[in-house]
């Protein structure tokens, strides 16, 4: 005889629980042992004339969810792995890819992370605010407005050739300035993302709009690398890139109110906030501190790479190269 009750038992214990019947009686009507009744009672409903078959079902599905562990719960070096990397920064699905390339761990899924993040975790780890959003719950992106500025010399991304487009090759950047509060600073960061390898590049401009200051952080960019990793840059159509054809490259703009055309350098963007929140008064970071920042993101594993880094990618290429 099976001690478990269906919810349909649970529906006919709370009917017979209304009449004069003994426990007993009850169990052998329903075909369980009268112990079953007594625990599921007690458990679930306060006295036989409380009890109700619907909240007894709820509770019960509740306490077997809970009992339920996870690979991270079962697995504590699992588990140890997963929560070190979060707290160093890493999204749930770059840890799980990076897990891949690990010969003799264990893997876990990356919904598996997020499930142990918001479902299983302690409350007071708040591992959420180890998540690139810091959202207490998962939801949809908002949608972005943008404005419209027009530029000189500007070529459209229509023209752009198809080798960039697809990313077959090294060499092809996106540009944006990362913008903060105005009553907190004037300042901003202009980010060069190139597109192939995920690579970064940050450097502060005393103005976010100024053509010149983005001028100069371009030029920075620029001599960083060999000469052969710069081919073209794609921007936005923001006036702070008016002097864009003094840069001796080809240049490409998005179409008016659609800047995630240039989608490398906006996702470099959204992985930036988690450092730089609108708040952050910027005239207090030194050049230094971008560059920690700048360097942490570069070795951090990306999804489309299989999980190695863009310095990973960047300098195996110019091994081969050079």
């Amino acid at each position: 005889m099976s001690n478990e009750l269906t919810f349909y038992d649970r529906q006919k214990l709370q009917y017979w629980l209304r009449t004069k019947q003994s426990l007993r009686v009850i169990a052998r009507i329903i075909g369980k042992d009268h112990s079953v009744i007594i625990r599921e009672i007690k458990r679930n409903g306060r006295d036989r004339f409380r009890y109700r078959a619907d909240t007894a079902q709820i509770l019960t599905d509740k306490r077997r969810h809970q009992k339920r562990k996870g690979k991270l719960d079962k697995n504590p070096e699992l588990k140890d792995y997963v929560v070190k990397h979060l707290k160093d920064d890493w999204s749930p699905e770059e840890i799980a890819g990076r897990l891949k390339l690990c010969q003799g761990m264990l893997t876990v899924s990356h919904e598996s992370i997020y499930n142990y993040v918001y479902e299983k975790s302690n409350k007071w780890e708040k591992l959420y605010y180890c998540l690139p959003q810091r959202r207490p719950k998962r939801r949809k992106q908002a949608r972005r407005k943008h404005r419209k500025n027009l530029i000189p010399a500007r070529v459209s991304i229509d023209a752009r050739p198809e080798t960039v487009n697809s990313r077959k090759r090294y060499g092809d950047w996106e540009s944006d300035n990362l913008e903060f509060k105005r009553i907190v600073t004037k300042s901003a960061v202009s980010v060069q993302c190139e597109r192939k390898s995920g690579l970064i590049r940050l450097h502060k401009v005393d103005s976010k709009k100024s053509p010149h200051d983005t001028l100069k952080a371009l030029n920075e960019t620029c001599e960083s690398l060999p000469e052969d990793l710069f081919k073209t840059i794609t921007f936005d159509n923001g006036i702070e890139n008016y002097y864009h054809s003094e840069l001796g490259v080809e240049t490409y703009f998005c179409k008016p109110f659609a800047s995630w055309q240039k989608g490398c350098v906006e996702n470099a963007n959204k992985l930036l906030r988690r450092y730089l929140p609108r708040a952050t008064e910027l005239d207090k970071l030194t050049d230094d501190d971008l560059y920690l920042i700048q360097e942490k993101l570069n070795n951090r594993p990306r999804k489309r790479f299989n999980y190695l880094t863009p310095n990973e990618i960047i300098n195996d290429y110019l091994k081969v190269v050079h």
